[in-house]
């Protein structure tokens, strides 16, 4: 598994460049042939997060149990949530996206992952800085621990990468990859703690939501901006690490057993 790690890595490297280049071409594609154009990065999330705090503050009364401003734990939530499961579901797609590059046998296309992610990361990065600010407005002004956010962003990203290897592989063989993924990112936003605390359901089901990896960053990434808890000290990272590890383990054996067959079936 370390040799095959190391290699992957270090085509990344080497292919820094290319990968640079790449998603370029991939964000100007996303993005730049509408008439809004990039604005529309901002604008749907920012309504997306306006009703959900219309409807769980107005409605459902949610943020009672939560010790700080539902507003501020909601953005911040979703800011960590949609860049997981627009680059999730993206990298579903990552080879068949490129299949022009696939019979070209000097193309390392382990690296069109990254590229997804790395495009999906610009707006990403925005829309954290705007989150910040809007901490700060409510009196939660940046401090060293807000330096963390980069750890939990690398985790998520790490987290992001064996799965893309796993599943833009399997998703060329079998179509309905792309209808499990869609129906995990749904299923995950409602189960992950975004608009509602892990306090309010009964401790007895509390394992069943620390099964979900994105716990762990949602979590950071609160306890970066707000709580100000060191992230040695934030909870699941030992699970979170093995199964990020296991999960880029089977992802990279994966992709490079079915490699050779990618020009067979694109």
């Amino acid at each position: 598994m370390l040799r095959n790690t190391y290699h992957f890595l270090s085509d990344i490297l080497a292919n820094r460049s290319l990968i640079y280049e790449l998603v370029k071409r991939d964000y100007k594609q996303e993005y730049m042939g509408s008439y809004l154009g990039s604005v529309w990065v901002f604008a749907q999330p920012i309504m997306f997060v306006s009703i959900l705090y219309a409807v769980f503050t107005l409605g459902f009364r949610a943020g009672e149990s939560i010790d700080m401003p539902f507003s501020l734990y909601l953005v911040i939530g979703m800011v960590s949530w949609m860049y997981f499961s627009n680059a999730f579901a993206a990298n579903t797609n990552a080879i068949k996206n490129y299949s022009f590059l696939v019979k070209k046998m000097d193309f390392r296309l382990s690296i069109l992952p990254v590229v997804k992610l790395l495009s999906s990361l610009v707006p990403h990065i925005v829309l954290l800085i705007l989150a910040i600010l809007f901490a700060w407005i409510q009196g939660y002004h940046p401090t060293i621990y807000t330096l963390q956010v980069v750890y939990y962003m690398f985790s998520m990203c790490m987290l992001l990468l064996g799965l893309a290897w796993l599943t833009a592989s399997t998703s060329i063989f079998v179509k309905d990859v792309n209808k499990v993924v869609s129906i995990l990112v749904q299923f995950g936003f409602w189960l992950t703690p975004i608009f509602w605390s892990l306090e309010t359901i009964p401790d007895r089901y509390h394992w069943i939501v620390e099964l979900n990896p994105m716990l762990y960053i949602v979590n950071g990434y609160r306890e970066s901006l707000i709580s100000h808890v060191p992230f040695w000290e934030s909870g699941n990272a030992m699970y979170f690490w093995s199964l990020t590890i296991l999960i880029m383990y089977v992802g990279i054996s994966v992709f490079r057993k079915l490699r050779p067959h990618f020009a067979e079936v694109v």
